[in-house]
């Protein structure tokens, strides 16, 4: 406790609690999709209903999808009651656990409110490097470099084979400032968009 007094809490006191401790999900509100901010989630699950609750999970999922709003509900998991929000995603329902408010960490960093300024122009180089770069997000395209780097050093070492080399790192080159290297990174994806976007002719 905060005056430094421990107390012991046995089974009987948690089964004890005065909270709701059943596994049904209960609707708080509805809110918009833009209004909650992802640092609260925590992990997601499907949901499935059980056959007598077809008719309204699929009624739920589709005014969810139509409103675009997400569903603030409470649970119960392991006998502790947690918020979490429901929301559409194709054809079913998915439950995102959230953190308590008190449970998110205020950043308290010595730059902030040192009224740092941004330079009309550096703003403009950043804005041109981001739409250069701009495209859809597709999570497929990405992989987990270090699961597959993993995955090949234990398949060598089970082979008796020799092991992966880990790639050597550039040394650090010249210092540049922020606008010099947002020049460079804007012409180098420009660059690589149009390499791509280049098609080779087909003989007739």
């Amino acid at each position: 406790m905060d005056d430094g007094r421990m107390v012991v809490m046995s089974d009987d006191d948690f089964r004890a609690l005065p909270v709701n401790t059943d596994h049904a999900i209960d609707v708080v509100e509805f809110v918009p999709a833009v209004e909650v901010d992802p640092i609260y989630f925590q992990r997601s699950y499907y949901l499935e209903p059980d056959k007598a609750a077809a008719r309204p999970y699929v009624l739920l999922r589709s005014v969810l999808a139509e409103s675009g709003r997400l569903a603030v509900v409470k649970i119960t998991i392991r006998q502790r009651e947690s918020l979490a929000v429901l929301r559409a995603r194709a054809d079913v329902l998915v439950l995102h656990t959230m953190l308590w408010p008190d449970e998110i960490r205020r950043p308290e960093f010595d730059f902030l409110g040192s009224g740092v300024e941004v330079r009309p122009q550096e703003l403009r180089m950043a804005s041109s490097l981001v739409e250069s770069m701009a495209g859809s997000f597709a999570p497929e395209s990405f992989s987990d470099d270090y699961t597959v780097a993993l995955r090949r050093v234990i398949e060598a070492k089970a082979e008796g084979a020799e092991l992966p080399v880990a790639p050597v790192e550039e040394p650090a080159g010249e210092v540049i400032d922020l606008m010099t290297a947002l020049e460079r990174s804007v012409e180098q994806a420009r660059s690589a968009r149009g390499k791509s976007g280049k098609k080779k002719a087909k003989p007739a």
